[in-house]
């Protein structure tokens, strides 16, 4: 056999195997699209059914990013360094209209303000009540989420205590050959992580106006420097106290708020929760750096709060009951509201 007719026959031979294939690839591809489509119909069906709820969400994501008239509180997290599951370190997203203000960024708050519909790009306005690493931790994340990407935030404020400059200079130099990277790649500019960004340091008694929001400050009791957020505009008004001990000054800022998160370290664990020992033990220890019931409850009396959102919780099931009784025994007539990670609170 010639060279020319071996090769002529192996060619031949691969172009029936590639036949053979071919039919074979089609008959199976032919039954997995009509696999594929059998479960396709199945799936719908769930959707119709409303058991598929993410699907269902994420198909009308209008839901949960409309602009509310007035203030909007979210709890993006309401847990605290000993936290677990659902609970995130300590974040409260404060919305007036279309414009956000972000009180403290513990550890998983970049993510849970995506899980609550708001792109961290969105969020020009951080503050902080102090520095304790369950309150800040996840800055370095959403100072640059919200800045690489394709709708980078067009400027940053940063308000905070003391260490609000340091924080902000390590995160800046740490990450500067990956800002510049980006910067060069022609992904982002400089503008709302190095240029356009305004950083002011509290200690209380402050009051400034950003977004056409006016903000106000005063200085709590805490183990480290913390101060406490009052946010005005349209007539309502909103608290976040920040961690605190017991505070006759904070009852005269917060008086007559529309609604306050106030820090619930000593909310009440239900007695058959596992975590409900742990906590009896810890509470003395807790006490010296967070207000107890009795004294949440005669705040909240004294100041006539509207709402009040308890956060900063402890493990496990609230015993929003037993919390709501102490409450009301100081003289507490208002909303008792147990905070919960990604729920929004409108302002009446």
């Amino acid at each position: 056999m010639t060279r020319i007719t071996l090769v002529f026959t192996m060619v031949l031979s691969v172009l029936v195997i590639i036949g053979c294939t071919s039919e074979s690839s089609l008959g199976e591809a032919e039954e997995q699209v009509e696999r594929e489509e059998v479960s396709g119909e199945e799936t719908k069906e769930l959707n119709n059914d409303g058991v598929d709820e993410e699907a269902d969400s994420a198909s009308n994501p209008e839901e949960t990013q409309d602009i509310p008239d007035g203030f909007r509180v979210t709890a993006i997290g309401a847990g605290s360094p000993t936290t677990y599951n659902t609970k995130s370190w300590p974040a409260t997203l404060v919305q007036y209209q279309d414009k956000y203000f972000l009180v403290d960024c513990g550890g998983g708050c970049t993510n849970g303000i995506a899980k609550a519909g708001v792109r961290p790009s969105d969020i020009d306005n951080i503050l902080f009540s102090h520095h304790h690493a369950d309150h800040n931790s996840d800055f370095l994340t959403i100072l640059i989420a919200g800045w690489a990407t394709d709708s980078p935030r067009p400027k940053l404020n940063l308000v905070g205590t003391e260490g609000t400059k340091a924080v902000y200079d390590f995160a800046i130099d740490f990450y500067k050959e990956d800002i510049q990277y980006r910067i060069d790649a022609g992904f982002t500019t400089p503008q709302g992580i190095i240029d356009n960004v305004e950083l002011k340091e509290v200690e209380g008694g402050e009051q400034f106006e950003l977004d056409g929001v006016k903000i106000s400050t005063i200085e709590v009791p805490h183990s480290i420097k913390t101060v406490a957020y009052k946010f005005e505009a349209g007539g309502k008004s909103v608290v976040i106290t920040g961690d605190t001990e017991f505070s006759e000054d904070l009852i005269e800022f917060s008086k007559d708020t529309d609604l306050v998160v106030m820090d619930g370290m000593l909310t009440e664990v239900k007695e058959d929760d596992p975590s409900y020992s742990m906590f009896q033990k810890l509470k003395p220890n807790l006490s010296r750096a967070h207000m107890t019931l009795e004294e949440i409850g005669k705040t909240a009396a004294e100041g006539n709060y509207k709402q009040m959102v308890l956060t900063h919780l402890f493990n496990g099931e609230m015993d929003k009951e037993l919390t709501t009784e102490v409450l009301r025994k100081q003289g507490y007539e208002g909303e008792v509201i147990i905070a919960e990670s990604l729920k929004a609170y409108e302002v009446d």
